[in-house]
């Protein structure tokens, strides 16, 4: 089994949603400006909140579902326009290792619109199970991004830097 970590394929870097790119006729579900940004699925507990407290432009999107039809797709992206900074964020039940495929692909869909931007994985999990933090994909995933991921249970919060 071939696992391609972190990295877009180059074949992905030229694709295009009809004929503007994805991001292009999404909406950003926060304001330019917002000082505190929460990504958080309906009727669930999990929660990321970003603070905002030196004023960055930022959008944020609702990928899976929303922004990506029809394909799994890690939940949000949070992107810093200021610091180009993208933070694909994924909330997920009690399999981490169903976590990685998704940032993955959101990364992969987005990477042409974000040329030059730092990218950095988050997941929230409502139960992190040390046997699943072990498996052999969320480990190699988690040394090739190393301080780019992080993880918790339940909630995660930080601030834009």
């Amino acid at each position: 089994m071939l696992l391609t970590v972190c990295c877009a394929s180059k074949r992905s870097m030229n694709r295009r949603v009809g004929s503007k790119m994805l991001l292009d006729k999404a909406k950003s579900k926060c304001q330019k400006k917002q000082k505190e940004i929460v990504s958080r699925d309906k009727k669930a507990t999990r929660m990321h909140k970003a603070f905002n407290k030196q004023g960055y432009n930022v959008r944020q999107y609702q990928l899976d579902g929303e922004v990506v039809k029809n394909q799994k797709c890690c939940d949000f992206l949070l992107i810093n326009d200021s610091l180009k900074k993208a933070y694909f964020i994924e909330l997920k039940g009690g399999n981490i290792d169903e976590a990685v495929p998704q940032l993955q692909a959101g990364e992969r869909l987005c990477s042409p619109e974000l040329k030059g931007y730092g990218f950095y994985y988050r997941i929230i999990c409502s139960k992190v199970k040390t046997h699943n933090v072990e498996k052999n994909i969320f480990r190699k995933f988690k040394r090739s991004c190393g301080s780019r991921l992080k993880y918790n249970t339940n909630y995660m919060e930080e601030t834009l830097s």
